[in-house]
């Protein structure tokens, strides 16, 4: 007599995503619940996409760059979930990113390894509620434990510059056009020990525990 096994293959392949695309911050308020891991996994990088696309093609068209670029498949994705569902994101990248850019920058950064923040993206209701300060936490502390010192400089559009300064952000620059919109953009350099300790207080102060 032949008995089927009992497969839970769903289950499985969502294992096997989970181990690809770990944890590296939890956040806990009341009422809400956020996951930031890396997304390695071909379905979780789509979820990346999917929310620039619905979210940020606008603002990606007038700087002149795709949704998904050259530099995303070497980048670390950062993907925050409440639940199932994405409502955040963020991208670590090379140096070149930001040469590709702008010319000159090193007149302003100096000598020095560091890594680009950039592509930060919270939907749209849930971007006055600390995502985006769990996300970047969870970047800065998992880059102090990977990367290559401490260093990160943040591409800021002009109206996002209070939330890096908030972080302990050093301005860098005035404001730099940026693509065929002309948009825009602040270079600000950050501490990623100096963001760590910032972001725990301020989540701390607004009711969130980080883990």
């Amino acid at each position: 007599m032949i008995i089927p096994r009992d497969h839970d293959l769903f289950a499985a392949a969502t294992r096997a995503f989970d181990r690809l695309d770990p944890v590296i911050g939890r956040y806990r308020s009341a009422g809400r619940a956020l996951d930031v891991r890396i997304a390695n996994s071909l379905p979780r990088r789509q979820q990346v996409i999917r929310m620039r696309d619905e979210h940020y093609r606008d603002t990606l068209t007038g700087l002149g760059v795709p949704v998904w670029d050259g530099h995303d498949e070497d980048a670390v994705q950062l993907l925050c979930t409440s639940g199932d569902r994405a409502v955040g994101t963020l991208r670590l990248s090379g140096e070149d990113d930001l040469h590709d850019d702008f010319g000159g920058v090193r007149s302003v950064l100096g000598s020095g390894s560091f890594a680009v923040v950039g592509r930060a993206l919270v939907v749209p209701e849930l971007r006055s509620c600390g995502v985006l300060q769990a996300v970047v936490h969870a970047a800065c502390r998992w880059w102090l434990a990977h990367g290559r010192g401490a260093r990160l400089v943040v591409t800021c559009l002009a109206a996002t510059v209070p939330s890096a300064v908030a972080f302990g952000g050093r301005v860098l620059t005035e404001p730099l056009l940026l693509g065929p919109n002309r948009v825009p953009v602040v270079l600000v350099e950050v501490d990623a020990r100096t963001a760590v300790d910032d972001g725990c207080r301020w989540l701390g102060r607004h009711g969130w525990s980080v883990a």
